[in-house]
């Protein structure tokens, strides 16, 4: 081979390389994601996601007001809030972003927006502990920590597993998860809160039930007559309103407790601790 064809030849596999060494990731709304290298600056627009960028290592340069958790978070830029509606398309832009995780359910309006001005978007929305354990291994795809996601989800495992451990063989008592009283609602079954539930050795007595947050009716919880009652934190159960209350068997026997909101409605690492909460409470 002459060296004007050893030219040729190296000159289309210089030209070629990017193309075979791309990644595709799909996301959580069927879009083909394409990379060629790790994200190195990353916008997160939900609190659970910035939770696991930071325990997997990654660079987050911008951040919701809500984004709260671990402490250093507190020096990242604020680009809004949660809901797509209050989000800075602009201050996004001037951080420079080589990708901005978005939350399927809430942010769809800016991915045409983002991408119009040339920044990727990368969807998310977990449904139950199997799919959060993949959006952290996703994550540390994207920002090159994938050891450091899969230290993180084996942790997870880790911290259930002996949860499970203890729980094993005992009866499950069941739960009334509260989210809101006025109107009554709770969780369904497609929800990594009634996992968890079920996982810390309980059982949601609205399980059955595939819509993720509902609203039901005072007689129904009468009706399934639960052992306990527990919400996130950042809500109080009140149960004078009505004394039918008074017959609930949670109730009459004084069990009534709330855990960590954080914890158990964000989908990042902390969710095993939200398990580990929950365990403690229906088996002391």
């Amino acid at each position: 081979m002459n060296k004007n064809k050893v030219f040729a030849v190296l000159v289309c596999l210089y030209v070629l390389f990017p193309l075979y060494s791309q990644t595709e990731i799909t996301d959580a709304l069927g879009r083909k994601f394409v990379y060629k290298c790790a994200a190195q600056r990353v916008v997160s627009l939900s609190p659970a996601v910035t939770e696991i960028l930071f325990a997997v290592g990654a660079v987050v340069v911008g951040r919701t007001e809500y984004c709260n958790y671990p402490s250093a978070v507190s020096s990242v830029p604020v680009v809004g809030g949660f809901s797509g509606a209050t989000v800075s398309v602009e201050q996004i832009a001037a951080l420079k972003p080589d990708v901005v995780i978005v939350s399927a359910d809430m942010h769809q309006r800016l991915i045409p927006l983002l991408e119009g001005l040339g920044i990727p978007a990368f969807t998310v929305e977990p449904r139950n502990f199997d799919e959060v354990y993949a959006v952290i291994g996703v994550l540390g795809r994207l920002t090159g920590r994938e050891q450091d996601a899969a230290g993180v989800v084996q942790t997870m495992k880790t911290k259930i597993e002996q949860v499970q451990k203890r729980v094993r063989g005992k009866k499950a008592p069941s739960v009334f998860w509260e989210l809101y009283d006025t109107p009554l609602m709770t969780c369904g079954g497609n929800t990594f809160v009634s996992e968890a539930i079920q996982k810390a050795g309980g059982r949601n007595i609205f399980e059955h039930e595939k819509t993720a947050w509902i609203e039901v009716s005072f007689e129904q919880v009468l009706f399934l007559n639960p052992d306990w009652i527990l919400s996130g934190s950042d809500h109080s159960v009140t149960v004078t309103a009505n004394p039918l209350w008074k017959t609930v068997s949670a109730v009459k026997n004084n069990r009534i407790a709330a855990v960590d909101a954080d914890t158990v409605y964000r989908y990042g690492p902390r969710l095993a601790d939200a398990v580990t909460a929950l365990a403690r409470i229906l088996h002391p």
